[in-house]
């Protein structure tokens, strides 16, 4: 019997563990895509497991040795975002050799990102069913990871500024971020339309007077 377990592969053969973690993050990943189309419908608040189960297609009790609840797939789903965000921040500054060109590169990725996934600014700004940013307030060893992930975007755009010799590199990103979302908050609300102005000639502009070149 011992042989025929082994034959089989035991659970701390490398080749079994390696398809079991295999399906098990396949199926995480269909928990996290399910729950973020139902956040983007109900919202942190107005999601629960149940109904983040039937999207996915599972029984509420296939969800829980993975996430013990709906704030850990929320952080989640944040997490992969701001993993990504960070990711394309590095790729854009790459594509450009001056300086100047990267530092503004640095900062037009972190506003091209969120302009191509709208919901995911949503998400990260907890826009649902309110009336403007409203903090939800996830636990506070999630918030801790998620604002660390952020800081490690940001801090991409601060070096690169840095390293084209502006001083205060740091306010410097946060002003280019936060007028970022400043700008993607108006267009998505269609409130520059009231101004005929348009998004991107407006960030580009504004890019120009927050990094001047030589």
């Amino acid at each position: 019997m011992a042989s025929t377990t082994r034959a089989r592969g035991k659970p701390d053969d490398p080749k079994v563990r390696g398809r079991l973690d295999v399906i098990r993050d396949t199926k995480r990943q269909l928990v996290i895509d399910a729950a973020r189309r139902v956040f983007e419908t109900h919202g942190l608040e107005g999601a629960s497991i149940r109904l983040i189960a039937i999207e996915a297609g599972c029984t509420t009790g296939a969800i829980y040795p993975y996430f013990s609840g709906k704030e850990e797939i929320y952080a989640a789903i944040l997490g992969e975002s701001l993993a990504a965000l960070k990711l394309f921040i590095e790729q854009h500054v790459d594509k450009r050799r001056e300086p100047v060109d990267r530092a503004r590169a640095a900062v037009d990725a972190f506003y091209a990102y969120y302009k191509e996934r709208p919901t995911e600014l949503s998400l990260g700004l907890y826009l649902f069913r309110g009336a403007g940013v409203r903090p939800t307030g996830l636990k506070p060893d999630l918030d801790r990871t998620l604002n660390a992930q952020l800081r490690a975007a940001v801090d991409v755009i601060s070096a690169t500024i840095a390293s084209a010799g502006f001083d205060r590199a740091t306010a410097l990103a946060t002003d280019g971020v936060s007028h970022a979302i400043g700008l993607l908050i108006m267009d998505g609300t269609g409130r520059l339309k009231l101004f005929q102005e348009h998004a991107d000639g407006l960030m580009a502009q504004y890019l120009e007077r927050l990094l001047p070149g030589a």
